[in-house]
């Protein structure tokens, strides 16, 4: 066995005493690659990501394609590779996912089978996380979505239904976003049309035709009827997207039936039975006016009128399962059944109106009655709900009030501002001083929606109107409100004239994601 082993030894030695450097050695290609910041931060269907970095080699041409080849690639780690480029350049229009991922440039010697790599962090953000959402109708009819994107500089978004996986839609109505909280995954981000509406995805803006308000309902009974939200509150109050309350959910559909939901009692953004009906009648179904009145500042329930009563009911809170009447006392500015004074509602609007100590915001009511005369109604629904002051319209001062498009109270004045085809004017309600003014004439220009703002300023509630006419497509403005206790006016405000968008129905504002 020793003798074996002796043997063996001496083989290795001869073998390596008789290796007189046999092989072959070769220079290396050296790559380095420079100009790749470590980090960028993009947009989604927004930004195009460039980059030109700096190839440089020992011994070969690295613009040289038929030896080396580049790759550019977005990785999620544990998850996906995706390519997103294949030249030293990169132009990329960013179609990825709002997330982060990884970025790899790749330049490979195929001649030698080596890769060279240089990485960065790169962070894609939604286009539609901040900003002014707008619905309305592009020149074919269509529902379609653009949003005024308001991160560092403001970017129109087009075209925002195109890719969503939603079927081609008609007559829009509202496009509402819940809220903003870092911790409620109840938010929600609504495209409402008169047909249905959708919830989408707030990253991407995606949809599913199944993804619509039917599948948030947990129904003791069936009904003979679909249920198309046309409003959902309470709505952001300020630009960071705070609500009254984050728990609280009010709905009202488009055949009238009002549901209310907390997420502390159910869970999530859920509801149970509709509650447009009195607690000794709990089968009967009373319908509702599109209209939720409530206190922007401070969540307490909502009023809402019951078209087939004519009346204001109450809905005290979340948890009720039925509607209220109001008692009305003599000598009261207006009355909450209306059916003695002939009277019907036509149009309520929530604001930050202060006036009899309403700390909240106070809500308005337009009613008309059978002889054409307008009435306003202001009242506080806090704890109680509590009557303000009526005031009734001067007709002969109030031109062509009753042949109005639109209509937004002011927060600020006792100013109700209304439209008429392309013209804008604003009516001073103050009993003793009513005034009426025609504020601007948009000529060919129709005007398609009118709205003083109690989202994104608040305090300043201005004023934002849409015009549109077939040459030049949509246009947005935005108004100050003149303060001046003689007169009423409106502010062009600079640099907040937005043209070439679509025939704007309907406009709301979108806080963080």
């Amino acid at each position: 066995m020793k003798k074996v082993l002796y043997i063996l030894l001496g083989i290795l030695f001869i073998a390596c005493y008789d290796d007189k450097g046999s092989y072959d050695y070769h220079d290396i290609n050296e790559t380095t690659i420079e100009g790749i910041d470590g980090s960028y931060n993009v947009t989604m269907g927004v930004t195009t990501l460039e980059i030109d970095p700096k190839v440089s080699m020992t011994m070969a041409d690295p613009e040289d394609t038929t030896r080396f080849q580049y790759e550019w690639r977005a990785n999620v780690a544990y998850n996906s590779t995706i390519l997103l480029g294949t030249t030293r350049k990169l132009n990329y229009p960013v179609k990825l996912d709002p997330r982060n991922y990884t970025l790899y440039f790749r330049v490979i010697d195929r001649q030698t089978d080596l890769v060279t790599v240089a990485t960065a962090s790169l962070n894609v953000g939604a286009p539609y996380s901040r900003g002014i959402l707008m619905i309305g109708e592009n020149r074919e009819g269509e529902v379609d979505v653009q949003m005024l994107a308001m991160n560092t500089d403001t970017v129109l978004c087009k075209d925002i239904l195109a890719n969503s996986g939603l079927p081609v839609l008609r007559d829009p109505v509202d496009i509402i976003h819940t809220g903003y909280n870092s911790t409620d995954k109840n938010i929600k981000l609504w495209v409402l049309t008169k047909s249905q509406a959708y919830f989408m995805d707030r990253m991407t803006f995606k949809g599913n035709e199944t993804d619509v308000f039917s599948k948030l309902l947990y129904l003791s009974q069936s009904y003979d009827s679909d249920f198309v939200p046309v409003d959902v509150i309470p709505r952001i109050k300020d630009k960071a997207g705070n609500v009254a309350s984050s728990s609280d959910r009010a709905v009202v559909c488009s055949n009238g039936y009002i549901f209310v939901g907390s997420s502390f009692m159910l869970g999530g953004d859920y509801y149970m039975d509709p509650v447009n009906c009195e607690s000794s009648n709990p089968n009967v179904w009373l319908k509702a006016k599109p209209y939720l009145l409530y206190s922007l500042n401070k969540y307490n329930g909502i009023v809402w009128y019951d078209e087939t009563n004519e009346r204001f009911m109450r809905v005290a809170s979340s948890y009720v399962t039925s509607s209220s009447t109001m008692v009305d006392v003599e000598g009261d500015p207006f009355d909450w059944d209306q059916r003695k004074t002939g009277r019907t509602m036509v149009y309520g609007e929530n604001t930050f109106n202060t006036d009899g100590g309403s700390t909240d915001g106070n809500s308005f009511a337009l009613l008309k009655d059978g002889a054409g005369e307008f009435y306003i109604y202001k009242f506080y629904v806090s704890s109680s709900v509590a009557k303000r002051d009526s005031y009734t319209i001067n007709r002969s001062l109030a031109t062509d009030f009753d042949k109005a498009d639109f209509y937004a109270f002011s927060s600020r004045r006792t100013v109700i501002f209304y439209t008429v085809g392309s013209r804008l004017y604003a009516y001073d309600y103050n009993k003793g001083n009513e005034k009426c003014y025609l504020l601007e004439d948009f000529g060919e220009n129709q005007i398609t929606m009118l709205k003083c703002d109690t989202q994104i300023e608040p305090s300043a509630n201005p004023i934002y109107l849409a015009t549109y006419n077939d040459t030049d497509g949509g246009s947005l403005r935005k108004y100050d409100q003149g303060m001046d206790p003689n007169k009423v006016e409106v502010i062009p405000v600079p640099n907040a004239c937005w043209t070439g968008l679509i025939k704007i129905k309907n406009m709301s504002w979108r806080a963080n994601n």
